[in-house]
């Protein structure tokens, strides 16, 4: 006989997940298209996170949730977009730690305020990269030979990043903060010619995507020496994570849907609820598992612990990069 409390958790579920739109509305229901702002084009993992919620979404509110690309700055010209719009709980922003942690320390003036313009509703999930080395030209293990190597020619171990003040820059800056080491940054103008270049060897390292670099680590053409997770990957479950070398490292990206901060409490209760019904969705756990990325089970609360952790992280990397944008 199955244990009671066990199927009592599964009926919970499923009838949280088979609920009508009229039960998570509650007190308010959208009265039109609700709008979910995507910062970046269509077509990469931002978007397509997006599109997945939107589709699982709409069938919870009643309501066709329509996804809008509007790439450009950043993300600043999509947050903008949402910091303007009526906080009536219509337009909401999917965000990365890039528009509610990292800008405000990277930009000299940003034309919204990240802490006071949103509140975190639900994350749609969490992704690890991968710490490479190309073995001809840094032959090291693991993130203790990496410091080892740096501290014995300060300055001169090389890493490529997908540009100035990218995630995979200050990913790396941060890492050098924590474990006091200097290292020699080589921008590049994006994410392919940065791993064409150490393909062949031309830098030493980098923090790339799990998805992009992984054919190159099975390959043997590059090293995978730590995910960037607070733990490990089921994407590369035998590669350690950064922190059990250097404790409270995490440099996961994630992926979250906000709300304006003036939204009325009832809209972002009833947001709140249509949105974790169906981010816990079959189809939508499917689409996690496919494109690598971790579902993050947080509540609101949690979320927001998230963002304040995340604006001291990342303001440290910024100030250990040196990067501006005016």
């Amino acid at each position: 006989m199955p244990h009671r409390p066990a199927l009592t958790r599964r009926a919970t579920a499923a009838a949280l997940l088979a609920l009508p739109a009229a039960a998570y509305a509650q007190s308010w229901a959208p009265s039109r298209p609700v709008r979910l702002v995507v910062p970046f084009a269509a077509g990469g993992l931002t978007d397509i996170l997006a599109r997945a919620a939107a589709e699982q979404l709409q069938q919870r509110l009643g309501q066709p949730v329509v996804v809008e690309n509007r790439g450009g700055a950043g993300g600043n010209i999509a947050a903008e977009l949402v910091a303007r719009a009526e906080p009536d709980g219509h337009t909401l922003l999917v965000a990365t730690q890039g528009i509610i942690a990292i800008n405000k320390a990277l930009y000299a003036t940003l034309p919204y305020d990240p802490d006071a313009d949103f509140t975190p509703l639900a994350m749609l999930g969490r992704q690890a990269n991968v710490l490479v080395v190309h073995p001809g030209a840094l032959d090291v293990r693991d993130v203790a030979g990496i410091i080892a190597a740096a501290k014995a020619k300060p300055g001169e171990v090389a890493y490529g990043s997908f540009g100035v003040g990218s995630f995979s820059h200050l990913s790396m800056e941060l890492l050098a903060s924590r474990a006091g080491i200097r290292l020699l940054h080589v921008p590049y103008r994006g994410s392919g010619p940065m791993r064409t270049d150490l393909a062949a060897g031309r830098v030493a390292m980098a923090l790339d995507a799990i998805a992009t670099s992984k054919p190159l680590v099975e390959a043997g053409t590059l090293r995978a020496v730590a995910v960037s997770s607070p733990g490990r990957s089921s994407a590369l479950p035998d590669v350690p994570p950064v922190a059990d070398t250097i404790p409270g490292y995490d440099a996961s990206a994630w992926y979250g849907v906000f709300a304006h901060a003036r939204t009325p409490a009832p809209a972002l209760a009833a947001l709140d609820a249509a949105l974790r019904a169906a981010l816990a969705s079959a189809p939508y756990r499917e689409l996690l598992e496919k494109q690598g990325v971790e579902a993050m089970a947080e509540d609101r609360e949690a979320l927001k612990a998230v963002v304040a952790r995340d604006n001291a992280t990342w303001r440290e990397a910024v100030r250990q990069s040196g990067a501006k944008v005016e």
